[in-house]
């Protein structure tokens, strides 16, 4: 069997628990544009460039409320700050030269880099034949762009044709249930229980110093922390 059908089998099957989330929460943006008026070509050029669900939720707003570019870029970028750590921590594992590579780094969302750590974990992973790996990330991430994409269109569709689904709450509860599955996955993995408690108490700890921007600074402080274990020797890479 070819090996790129190979890789994207294994690589639809890690993206299967982001499946529905992603479809979802997509489905969620694409009726608030519906909701704003806008069109299923405005949702599919955001979901494929932007790709971010935090910017684009925003992102409705702020085109309705005809805030200026530079305004909308700034914002963008503080709020999708955390992207650039996970692209750094992800350059090493990424050995593509090209397009690929940098469609690697641009599409490493929340989920796709917790699943992408979660799969290095496993047993046997680490042997693997390099190419292959990295095939297998790519089409992880492809395959959960692309299910941000259906959700993105099919929600606007669905919500420009369909009224009364305009009206649905609670669907942005599926983002928390997703990540609670991811957590307790990577916890039953005892290398990870020192790096999560890490995160939740440097999460809490910038969660009382600013509420408002407590998401960037619990990242940058959770780099650092990490950062100085590896540097002191009292943490490594790999377990």
């Amino acid at each position: 069997m070819n090996t790129d059908v190979l890789a994207f089998k294994e690589g639809f099957k890690y993206s299967l628990p982001i499946l529905a989330t992603y479809v979802l929460m997509g489905a969620v943006f694409g009726i608030m544009m519906a909701k704003a008026g806008y069109s299923a070509w405005l949702s599919l050029l955001m979901s494929i460039v932007i790709y971010a669900g935090a910017m684009q939720f925003v992102a409705v707003g702020l085109l309705a409320g005809g805030l200026p570019i530079l305004s909308i870029v700034a914002i963008c970028l503080s709020i999708n700050a955390r992207q650039f750590f996970y692209a750094i921590a992800s350059l090493d594992r990424y050995g593509f030269r090209g397009w690929r590579k940098w469609y690697l780094v641009f599409s490493v969302t929340d989920e796709t880099f917790a699943i992408l750590n979660l799969r290095e974990q496993k047993a046997g992973i680490q042997n693997q034949d390099k190419i292959h790996n990295q095939k297998v990330m790519f089409f992880i991430s492809l395959c959960n762009h692309c299910y941000w994409i259906i959700g993105c269109v099919g929600g606007t569709l669905l919500g420009g044709y369909l009224s009364f689904i305009q009206n649905i709450n609670g669907l942005d509860f599926i983002v928390i249930a997703t990540f609670t599955v991811i957590l307790y996955e990577n916890y039953k993995i005892k290398s990870n229980r020192v790096s999560i408690g890490i995160g939740m108490v440097c999460t809490i700890a910038c969660l009382f110093f600013d509420r408002e921007n407590f998401l960037l600074y619990s990242l940058v402080c959770i780099f650092l922390v990490l950062l100085l274990g590896y540097r002191l020797g009292f943490m490594s890479i790999n377990k």
